[in-house]
């Protein structure tokens, strides 16, 4: 009984360190888990699905092509031109923008058309030791293998991983991560990642870190669209295929079949007998007009982009007052994915130069003010709001000069310093030049040193049937 025992307990100790030997295994593989852990954002499979869908449409689609290139043209225009007041600043924008290794100039169109085809960007910034100088590059959305953000705010974000080819995935530091680190970790780190990455998206839903681009509502319907053609296209091919029936006598079938073997070419002359008759047979195949499905389904496409028809061309039967009232919300569209197009790349030189600055080749910036930071220059969305700002402008500055010329005559005054303030606010407002508050005071201080009595600079003569009035009288200058 005692070694009975024994082999009980051997065997059941035996068994518990086979099953505490056994260790779990989670599987992580693509769709199982969100890339960033946020409730709105896809899987990975899922997100590499839409990217790769985005770019195949891109590639083979002409409508898809077209939106995204339209996005491009309008957003960055003829040129971006990016300065600043500030002139450590200014002259560092001047190196980094024209440096050979970064070209922004040629890297706005490429920058654009991805954030427009894959919903996000993101920019690493690599630093030159020597120089401070940061050198741009990109890694393509489908490599995002994950997104570490704080614990207490999501919307920080700090890592970002990297798939690699071989090995665990690269780990790149957000801007973010480096200041809450001390000063020896920093250097670790940056011996670790050499650069920063800096994300930025458009198409985002709320709760989600992961953006998503202008063409995943449209794909589906491009597919169908593509489809349908395919089959009309097919279609129109079977019906212009025919047979000839010759109808001969019997006795001369097996020789009208040796003679008949190779059709004749189009052109060629078959000379004949009335017992000999040519019959050509096409395929009946019934094929209704599509025409108003294919415009159905066009317009699908059309609402997904929200770029009306006229602008890839189908002019259909708008006239010049539709099309124009038929653009006013797309470019409302376009300045907006504009002015997120700018704050990116003003993001984009703040980090650059930030970046020289800790290794104290420039002074470091001591705000974050974008909008006091840097002068934008750059082409506007509607060209046609220009002719209507002019003559706005031309209209209400010479409604105020009317105004101030009237109350000067009547109340023998200089001119309100508030209503020409008033006054040159609204002109520049309505010119599309706004200026500040310190400006518009400097121009009344000019005019008023150069010119205090205008207007008007003489005085008003009275009318030689009517008694003079109080501000006319002789004697009392008129200023």
């Amino acid at each position: 009984m005692l070694k009975r025992f024994r082999s009980f307990l051997t065997q059941y100790a035996t068994r518990n360190t086979k099953l505490s030997s056994v260790s779990v295994r989670v599987d992580d593989s693509t769709g199982w888990s969100s890339l960033t852990g946020r409730p709105h954002d896809y899987d990975p499979a899922k997100i590499q699905e839409l990217y790769q869908d985005a770019l195949e449409a891109w590639r083979k689609n002409p409508i898809a092509w077209r939106i995204v290139a339209i996005t491009t043209d309008y957003v960055v225009g003829d040129q971006i031109t990016i300065t600043s007041p500030n002139r450590s600043l200014n002259k560092f924008i001047e190196n980094f923008w024209h440096h050979p290794k970064n070209n922004v100039d040629l890297r706005l169109e490429s920058m654009c058309d991805e954030l427009s085809r894959a919903g996000d960007l993101f920019v690493l910034l690599f630093r030159n030791p020597s120089d401070g100088m940061s050198y741009i590059r990109f890694v393509t959305k489908d490599r995002i293998q994950r997104i570490e953000t704080a614990e207490n705010d999501w919307e920080t974000e700090l890592y970002y991983y990297e798939t690699q080819d071989i090995g665990e995935p690269k780990r790149w530091p957000s801007p973010d991560a480096l200041k809450a680190l001390s000063v020896e970790s920093i250097q670790s780190e940056i011996s670790k990642s050499p650069a920063i990455m800096l994300h930025y998206s458009i198409n985002r839903p709320l709760g989600a870190l992961m953006g998503e681009s202008d063409l995943t509502t449209m794909i589906p319907w491009l597919l169908r669209y593509s489809r349908m053609l395919e089959d009309r296209v097919r279609l129109h091919w079977a019906t212009r295929a025919f047979l000839w029936l010759v109808t001969v006598p019997a006795n001369k079938v097996k020789e009208k079949q040796e003679f008949y073997r190779s059709p004749p070419e189009a052109g060629a002359i078959v000379v004949k007998d009335e017992s000999e008759q040519w019959q050509a047979v096409t395929p009946l195949l019934r094929g209704s007009d599509a025409s108003a499905d294919l415009k159905a389904v066009r317009q699908m496409v059309d609402a997904g982009s929200g770029y009306p028809p006229h602008w890839r061309g189908e002019a259909a039967d708008a006239n010049l007052a539709t099309a124009t009232a038929m653009q006013a919300p797309t470019e409302r569209h376009l300045l907006r994915r504009q002015q997120y197009v700018i704050y990116a790349l003003q993001d984009i030189l703040f980090h650059a130069y930030q970046r020289s600055a800790e290794l104290g080749v420039n002074r470091p910036l001591r705000t974050e003010d974008y909008a006091s930071l840097f002068t934008l220059q750059m082409s506007d969305v509607s060209r046609q709001d220009n002719s209507a700002l002019a003559l706005a402008a031309s209209n209400i500055s010479q409604s105020y000069f009317t105004l101030m010329t009237i109350l000067a005559q009547q109340n023998s005054a200089r001119i309100s310093p508030t209503l020409a303030k008033k006054a040159l606010e609204a002109m520049f407002h309505f010119s599309g030049q706004p200026s500040n508050e310190d400006e518009i005071e400097k121009i009344i201080a000019e005019i008023q040193a150069n010119a205090p009595n205008l207007p008007p600079t003489q005085p008003a003569t009275p009318s030689p049937t009517s008694p003079a009035s109080p501000s006319t009288k002789p004697g009392k200058p008129t200023e």
